[in-house]
């Protein structure tokens, strides 16, 4: 078997699967990332090529469809370890037998690809809402989190629209990238987790997150507490970033 080893970008995994379908052998993508090679298979380093590429994406947007080229960025985006074999296998069948594959809903890996592409963007529509940004200076904030998926790219139109006069930085500091935007144009950069530790510690925000977590506590009415409900709207494993519950 052949195992195409990519860097992590969605640009190098569209590259691996040019290569995956070029092969006659059985093949696997998988990241470079905490990968554990095998003696019994044969592996194959891959580089970002613009023109492999380009044909893969265009061929997915094209010939299939552009809910389908959303469908292998989210389960790209989900970064489950099985996520590129899913994306090669759920293509094969795709090419094979046309976009009306995404009704086979009693198809496992069309199940699978659902299944990612839900997490993944609850996940963002979920941070839309927990974002807690703090002041940093003048128009300018900061916010850090910690998703379970990758979900910068989903997230930097939302909240570049959202504060557009004003300048901020949203960290996810698991993979230690941030979103960056300065009032004109957004990017997303490596960030280290002591980086992001540095600029919260600048904050100034000290009288405000006060009066946010008065305000909470009075508009709370303990008679309708129900701490199953709130768990589930607001999982408790992102707590440590949400002011009023620290």
């Amino acid at each position: 078997m052949k195992e195409f080893i990519y860097d992590g970008t969605f640009e190098a995994l569209l590259t691996a699967v040019f290569y995956a379908f070029s092969t006659k052998e059985a093949s696997t993508i998988k990241r470079k990332l905490n990968y554990s090679p095998s003696l019994l298979n044969e592996t194959v380093d891959i580089q970002f090529e613009k023109d492999k590429f380009d044909k893969v994406y265009y061929a997915i947007e094209n010939k299939l469809s552009t809910n389908t080229l959303e469908n292998v960025y989210h389960v790209y985006l989900s970064e489950y370890d099985n996520c590129e074999d899913i994306i090669l296998k759920y293509l094969r069948l795709a090419f094979k037998y046309g976009v009306k594959v995404n009704l086979a809903k009693n198809n496992d890996i069309i199940l699978l690809v659902d299944k990612y592409c839900r997490r993944v963007t609850y996940e963002a529509h979920r941070f839309t809402g927990f974002v807690r940004f703090k002041e940093i200076g003048p128009l300018s904030y900061y916010a850090s989190i910690e998703p379970d998926h990758n979900i910068l790219p989903i997230l930097i139109t939302h909240f570049t629209n959202r504060f557009s006069d004003q300048n901020f930085i949203l960290h996810d500091i698991r993979r230690e990238k941030a979103i960056i935007y300065n009032k004109t144009e957004s990017l997303i950069i490596d960030l280290s987790k002591e980086d992001g530790l540095r600029i919260e510690s600048s904050s100034n925000d000290s009288n405000f997150e006060g009066l946010w977590k008065t305000f909470y506590t009075s508009v709370n009415i303990e008679e309708r507490r129900n701490e199953k409900l709130r768990r589930h709207y607001m999982p408790k494993r992102y707590w440590s970033h949400l002011t009023e519950v620290k």
